[in-house]
């Protein structure tokens, strides 16, 4: 075979001339130009490095169409950077693109689309504000105001129609304003303590304001306003005394203090502030007024209405109202059997029937009045009942329980 030279070899191999005299060298051939000629040595070992270069390259493109591509490995020169490093075990493989993937594109929304979404939103705000304000025209009242209404109408009710918190905080102004000690140092406290209820200092315009000692008693809530409560209190109030008391051969002065009860109304004006109270101005004192009624005042009871009933209706009814009676103290199913109002009341003893009429209205109905004894533990004590009974085939039936006599005329 005669010589062949590098550029010709490139050109038969399809290869760059430069790459394959760079080749050559790596292989250990002396040649410094592409015009070097090759023994058939250097030349078959440079077809057969070629020739299994394109070998690996057309089986890696065969399986990239599954998995990723694998580029085929040059042999290194041993002056290479990485010639003397050894191979990795067991290392991951990072993910490769695949050679016609591209990656995926961002929609993008263009000027109309974002006009069109804000004036779709505008417009939605718009027609739900009209068809509120349509509904409450109509008497619609919206949900979070029919709850606090709710909720108001609950407090009311539980505390008959009193702002139990307002109670609360005048409870405490008013033990705290009556309790005055007789030490000067706690009473200076004491003052402190008053004033705190204020707040602020209140204008005062007065020829001295002195307290004495005093304690509380008790008290209770006679009214309480939006803005005003007046309470009847009673209270210890003292009255300072001097003595002499004899020490040894000095004689000294102590004041003595003594006590006596007092009830008075006590008004106090105050203001809520948010969910908080405060003492708005001085609170005033008024006698308290005589709350027990008089004879002329009073209605009388009586026991009105007439039994006109024969001797043997009476019979039957007194029977039926101990029964009763005695049901009501002891046998709560035998109760709602012969009654409709009462309920079963074990805490006393049922002992007599001492006057009963029964007034008929017809129908087999008729009108009882009657007064029995009971007893528990404070005694035996009277009580009075006003009840309807109904004959219902051989047996009586009660309802519509009173307890109280009718009023009528004095006898």
């Amino acid at each position: 075979m005669s010589k062949i030279k590098i550029y010709e070899l490139a050109d038969k191999l399809g290869v760059e001339r430069k790459e394959l005299l760079s080749k050559a060298q790596e292989f250990g051939i002396s040649a410094k130009s592409t015009s070097k000629s090759l023994s058939d040595a250097e030349v078959l070992k440079l077809e057969n490095f070629y020739q299994k270069s394109d070998t690996q390259e057309v089986v890696g493109e065969e399986e990239s169409e599954v998995e990723t591509i694998d580029v085929p490995k040059k042999k290194e020169s041993k002056f290479s950077l990485l010639a003397g490093r050894k191979p990795e075990k067991n290392k991951p493989k990072m993910l490769r693109k695949l050679p016609n993937e591209t990656p995926p594109k961002l929609k993008r929304i263009s000027a109309k689309q974002v006009g069109a979404l804000v004036m779709g939103g505008v417009g939605f705000l718009i027609l739900s504000n009209v068809v509120l304000f349509c509904l409450m025209a109509s008497g619609y009242k919206p949900t979070q105001k029919i709850i606090y209404q709710e909720v108001s109408a609950t407090q009311k009710a539980s505390g008959n129609g009193l702002d139990l918190q307002a109670k609360n905080y005048l409870d405490g102004f008013v033990q705290t304003y009556f309790t005055f000690p007789e030490d000067e140092k706690d009473q200076e406290q004491a003052v402190k303590d008053i004033n705190s209820y204020f707040v602020q200092n209140l204008p005062v315009i007065s020829q001295g304001i002195q307290r004495i000692p005093s304690k509380f008693e008790s008290a209770v809530m006679m009214s309480l306003t939006d803005n005003e409560a007046t309470y009847k209190v009673t209270y210890s109030a003292g009255e300072v005394t001097t003595k002499e008391v004899k020490k040894g051969k000095d004689t000294t002065k102590q004041n003595v203090v003594k006590y006596h009860d007092e009830t008075t109304l006590f008004t106090i004006p105050y203001q809520k502030v948010g969910s908080a109270y405060y003492i708005s101005d001085e609170p005033y004192f008024s006698s308290v007024p005589d709350l027990q009624a008089t004879e002329n005042q009073v209605p009388t009871k009586t026991w009105s209405g007439t039994d006109n009933n024969s001797a043997s209706v009476k019979k039957d009814l007194d029977k039926f109202t101990k029964s009763l009676f005695t049901a009501y103290t002891t046998d709560g199913d035998t109760l709602k059997l012969i009654s409709k109002g009462l309920s079963l009341n074990k805490g006393q003893e049922f002992k007599s029937l001492d006057q009963a009429t029964y007034e008929s209205k017809g129908d087999n109905k008729y009108h009882a009045v009657v007064q029995v004894t009971m007893k528990n533990s404070l005694g035996t004590h009277v009580e009075n009942y006003q009840f309807t009974i109904e004959k219902q085939k051989q047996s009586y039936f009660a309802t519509d329980f009173k307890h109280t006599l009718p009023e009528g005329k004095k006898e």
